[in-house]
């Protein structure tokens, strides 16, 4: 019985070994494997120049890039479904009082957004923000004058803190 102790030992090493043990999927792969991760820019040439404009017609406004919809919105319960509907897609820019409080959205949206699949799939990303209590204002040029930032801006900082009378 004392000899079957070491055999059984090795053969529960060996097949842990074989079968990744209790990690299995969750190994990152090795340095030197064949996964090639390479850094990307934060955002394309377009969005960068848009978020200039929009820190030069906004300079009271806190602008963040890039942000998941999953960080402003959330699903009530366990529906993990309508949650995955919209975790993985991303907001290009979004607005905020100095105090951090959201005040909108912003898509550039460029000559890709023209085809129905895209067009489709910027109305469930609107009917979600718009059901969770997010604006989404969408511009087509990133030569969008800075009036127009600024008009917009205005318009919806005085609807969020109830002093408008109307959008335009």
């Amino acid at each position: 019985m004392h000899g079957l102790l070491p055999i059984l030992a090795v053969g529960l090493v060996a097949i842990l070994l074989m079968t990744g043990g209790a990690k299995k999927g969750a190994s990152a792969p090795r340095r030197g494997g064949s996964v090639r991760y390479v850094r990307r820019r934060l955002m394309t040439a377009r969005e960068f120049q848009f978020f200039g404009a929009l820190r030069a017609a906004l300079p009271d406004a806190v602008i963040h890039s890039q942000v998941a919809m999953a960080a402003l919105i959330d699903v009530e319960g366990a529906n993990r479904s309508a949650r995955n509907s919209f975790d993985r897609k991303i907001f290009d820019f979004v607005v905020c009082r100095a105090d951090g409080d959201v005040l909108y959205v912003i898509e550039l949206d460029d000559k890709s957004h023209a085809s129905g699949s895209a067009r489709r799939r910027d109305s469930v990303k609107d009917d979600i923000a718009a059901a969770a209590g997010l604006r989404v204002v969408r511009y087509r040029s990133v030569g969008t004058d800075a009036a127009v930032l600024r008009r917009d801006f205005e318009s919806l900082v005085a609807l969020a803190t109830g002093s408008a009378r109307r959008v335009a």
